[in-house]
Parts: structure tokens; C-alpha cells; sequence
């Protein structure tokens, strides 16, 4: 997985998992989850290794596709094998909720 980066992200990606910058928001009793992964640019939504808010992911993963994942995605991915995320649980009703918090703090709006 962090061979699929360049050196400078593969550094980011270990750095933020290693430095507790990944956040699980757990969701229950569904058990449905995804990852925030903080950064100096801000924080940045993860789904799995398929989805990353960041303009990385877009650019690199989905425009050019120069890379599988951007680093963000790998830093979740670290922190989920190495146990060193920070773990939020929520209730499912809460699910759209802290979405639109956390895309609202990135400066983008889910709401027509």
C-alpha cells in the first residue's frame, strides 16, 4: 500500500497514523463506520480504500489516475491494522448529522 505512493506521501501517511490523526466515527447498532484523517490542509472524509474528500484523491486517483489511493486512505488503513485511531461511536440516526458536520468544517455543503 505505501508503495503505491510517492516517498513524500508515503512519510504523510505513516506520520498521520502513527501521530493519532485518525478518527473511526463508528455508528451503531448498524456498525457502519468511516474514518476523518486530519491534515494540515484539514480534515478529510475516508470511506474505506474506495473514497477521500481531499483533493489529492480526485486529482491523482480519479482524474489522472496516477495512484490507487491517496494518502489519507493509507493512513486509515495503517491506523485500522496498527490499533492507533482515535474511536468515536455514534447512533445511527446521528449518521447524516455528523456527514454534513464534518463536509461542513472542509467547507463543502450537502444541501442543494
Amino acid at each position: 500500500m505505501l508503495r503505491s505512493l510517492p516517498w513524500g506521501s508515503s512519510l504523510k501517511a505513516l506520520r498521520s497514523a502513527l501521530k493519532g490523526q485518525v478518527i473511526k466515527h463508528v455508528f451503531k447498532p448498524s456498525g457502519r463506520f468511516f474514518y476523518v484523517v486530519r491534515s494540515p490542509t484539514g480534515s478529510h472524509l475516508v470511506l474505506g480504500d474506495m473514497y477521500c474528500s481531499c483533493f489529492e484523491f480526485y486529482l491523482n486517483v480519479v482524474v489522472r489516475r496516477k495512484r490507487e489511493y491517496c494518502y489519507h486512505i493509507v493512513a486509515a488503513i495503517i491506523a485500522e491494522k496498527i490499533g492507533s485511531y482515535k474511536e468515536i461511536v455514534h447512533k445511527d440516526p446521528e449518521f447524516i448529522g455528523v456527514i454534513k458536520r464534518i463536509m461542513a468544517s472542509e467547507g463543502l455543503d450537502l444541501d442543494p
